[in-house]
C-alpha cells in the first residue's frame, strides 16, 4: 500500500513538473525520486540538463515545497558546505489539495459574481457579455459592435458551476 502511494506521488509529481517546468522537469524530478540528495553541478552532469536551468527548476519545485537543500559539510581545510537537493514525494497530495482549495475559492466567487449580478449581450459571436452597471454606462449598446444589448438567462453557467463546485467538494472530502 505505501508503496503504491509512493509510486503515484511519483507520477503525480513527474505530471506536475511537466506542467510546470516541462522536460527538463521531468527529466529533473526522476533523476531525485531516487532520495539521493546531489548538488546542481551532479544533477546537471547526469542529465545533461544546464545548471542555470536546473537551479530556476528547483527554485519553483522549492517554492511549492516539493524540494529543499539539505547542507552537508564537504571536509577539507577550509570546512566548505555543500547544498544538495532533495524531493519531497510524500508532500505530493498535500499540494495538490491545496490547489484544489484554491480551485473550490475561485468556483465560488464567480458563483457569487454571476448571482449578484445581471448580464446583458447583444448575442452576436464574439462580442462579451456585460454585467448591468457596465451596460447602463454604455447605453445598453454593445462596445465592440453597436448593437442593443439584451438581458441574458445565466442559470445554465450557474447550473454548472454548481455541479462543478459540487464535484470539487467531494473529492475534498
Amino acid at each position: 500500500m505505501y508503496l503504491r502511494r509512493l509510486d503515484k506521488s511519483s507520477k503525480l509529481l513527474e505530471f506536475i513538473a511537466s506542467s510546470i517546468i516541462g522536460r527538463d522537469g521531468v527529466k529533473l524530478v526522476k533523476l531525485l525520486e531516487d532520495g539521493v540528495p546531489r548538488t546542481v553541478e551532479e544533477i546537471a552532469f547526469q542529465t545533461g540538463i544546464r545548471a542555470s536551468d536546473i537551479r530556476k527548476a528547483l527554485y519553483i519545485l522549492s517554492n511549492l515545497a516539493l524540494a529543499s537543500t539539505v547542507r552537508e559539510y564537504g571536509g577539507g581545510q577550509y570546512g566548505v558546505y555543500q547544498y544538495k537537493w532533495i524531493l519531497h514525494k510524500e508532500r505530493v497530495e498535500g499540494f495538490i489539495t491545496q490547489e484544489r482549495r484554491k480551485i473550490l475559492k475561485r468556483l465560488k466567487e464567480r458563483m457569487e459574481f454571476e448571482e449578484g449580478n445581471q448580464f446583458y449581450a447583444c448575442g452576436n459571436e464574439g462580442c462579451p457579455r456585460y454585467t448591468f452597471d457596465e451596460a447602463m454606462d454604455l447605453n445598453f449598446r454593445c462596445e465592440r459592435c453597436g448593437a442593443m444589448l439584451k438581458p441574458i438567462d445565466n442559470s445554465r453557467f450557474k447550473e454548472i458551476l454548481t455541479k462543478k463546485i459540487e464535484e470539487m467538494e467531494r473529492t475534498l472530502r
